[in-house]
């Protein structure tokens, strides 16, 4: 650690710490884009002026209120746009963002970016949502790297080698993935109660468009479909002869120096390369596949729950067959007859159609699928493993919830009443709150015991009306309770 900070000097960080972060961090990944974006000219500088016509725009777009900050910066907001560009250019030089050197060619002093400043710069860029977005095929070079490796014989230990670190971020990529799909999550829910359900739908044809990249981990980059094949290239190489190993060993030294740290005393680096590969494999299968697929399942619901939301609002004040049996229970039965039948007239006639025998065709019997062998072993886990596996599937069932647990915490909130808001529900404990989050859905069970409405509660402005369940925030709406019919 002591020496990463001989490399990055001390106040390097100050222009993204500072009051004027956000003029500083767009001017390093403007420059960057210039230099190594997608569009640059392939040169690694440019002159003075090419800077400064390049961070002046962003200068005089930032906002004169600074955000809060370090009080070091010497960015005075009322000066002149050329003299506030000058100290940027001077203040990422001093903290080690920029250097500058001579062009022999010209002779003219050039500015580029720093070996450091380039490397985070290209971080800030990606985050921003620079660049191209590309599918990360780790899986399939783990494959592509082992058959090479088998195809020469351990004569080129650099495709082993690669293939170690293609299967190191199999893990991680899973883990961002299930990340990434919990924060969409959580910002589609939040989307949408900021919306307050209009723009719906150009919300879900974004996140269409994103899905894609989470579905490979299914299709073409799945651990399930390579895993088999790179087991089997994995047993070839440990069934090879004691003098190929040897000079295979030989090479992954001479290629890898520091490989020498990572083993234990008398151990071959060709196995601990090939066991680690393995067991880097068989743990992304066994434990992080199985978590992608829950985290799918949650979007997935989190979806559907919307949608079934915002079809419950969507068809507030329609004339529907409910609304309609209200209005004829209050009236006299010589109205609801004569009500009854100007409706009948008034429907397009039924034609009823009875099949033909003679057209009847009995099909033949389809012949019995084959099962797909999709490669799955009895998962080989370390103690470590199993005892986090186990905590994590604890954590998850601790909170969940059936629908006769909803129905149940609903029916026992309303006790008699035939109506009630969500609001007046009562909320003593974590189970209780995710009931509440959910009671909506009690209008979908079958097995309520009743058919419910649901609507939302409108406070004097006409928007929906929002309570204080004592964790957070939340919509309100009415739930009422009608006989179900025979």
């Amino acid at each position: 650690m002591d020496a990463l900070f001989d490399i990055i000097d001390s106040g390097f960080f100050k222009p993204l710490t500072g009051k004027y972060r956000g003029l500083f961090a767009a001017c390093i990944t403007a420059l960057f884009e210039r230099l190594h974006g997608p569009y640059a000219d392939y040169r690694v500088n440019v002159t003075y002026g090419e800077l400064r016509d390049l961070f002046q725009p962003l200068v005089a777009a930032s906002p004169n209120d600074a955000t809060d900050g370090d009080a070091d910066e010497e960015l005075d907001p009322t000066g002149k746009e050329s003299d506030r560009v000058r100290t940027v250019i001077c203040r990422l030089t001093e903290t080690g963002w920029l250097e500058t050197r001579l062009d022999k060619g010209t002779m003219v002093s050039v500015y580029g970016l720093t070996q450091t400043g380039k490397t985070l710069a290209d971080t800030l860029y990606r985050l921003q949502g620079g660049g191209m977005r590309t599918i990360r095929r780790n899986v399939r070079y783990t494959r592509n790297s082992l058959e090479a490796y088998v195809r020469s014989e351990g004569r080129e230990p650099y495709e082993l080698l690669d293939a170690f670190d293609a299967a190191q971020r199999i893990m991680s990529d899973l883990s961002d993935d299930i990340d990434a799909l919990e924060s969409q999550r959580r910002k589609l829910t939040e989307d949408v109660a900021r919306s307050q359900g209009e723009g719906v739908a150009e919300i879900l044809r974004e996140l269409r468009l994103r899905l894609p990249e989470v579905t490979r981990k299914f299709t073409v980059e799945s651990v399930v479909q390579y895993r088999s094949h790179i087991e089997t290239l994995l047993d070839g190489i440990l069934y090879w002869p004691p003098e190929r190993r040897e000079k295979a060993d030989s090479a992954l030294l001479q290629a890898q120096p520091l490989l020498i740290r990572e083993l234990a005393t008398g151990e071959a680096p060709l196995l601990w390369l090939t066991g680690a590969i393995r067991d880097r494999v068989t743990v992304a299968m066994d434990v992080k596949m199985p978590e992608l697929r829950e985290a799918v399942s949650n979007f997935g619901r989190r979806i559907q729950l919307i949608v079934m939301q915002q079809s419950a609002l969507a068809t507030q004040g329609r004339d529907t067959a409910a609304r309609l049996i209200e209005r004829l229970t209050v009236r006299s039965r010589e109205e609801q007859d004569s009500l009854l039948h100007r409706m009948a007239d008034a429907m397009f006639p039924r034609w009823v159609r009875l099949p033909d025998p003679g057209r009847i065709r009995v099909g033949e019997r389809a012949a019995r699928r084959r099962p797909i062998d999709t490669g799955l072993a009895h998962p080989r886990l370390t103690r470590e493993e199993r005892r986090n596996a186990y905590i994590q599937q604890m954590l998850e069932t601790a909170f969940a919830l059936t629908e006769a647990d909803i129905d149940r915490y609903v029916l026992d909130q309303m006790g008699a009443a035939r109506a009630m808001s969500l609001r007046h529900f009562n909320v003593k404990k974590a189970l209780d709150l995710l009931a509440l989050s959910h009671s909506i859905e009690i209008t979908t069970h079958p097995d309520s015991g009743d058919e419910w409405d649901v609507a939302p509660d409108y406070d004097d402005t006409g928007e929906i009306r929002r309570f204080d369940t004592g964790y957070g925030r939340m919509q309100a709406f009415t739930l009422r309770r009608r006989s179900r019919t025979p």
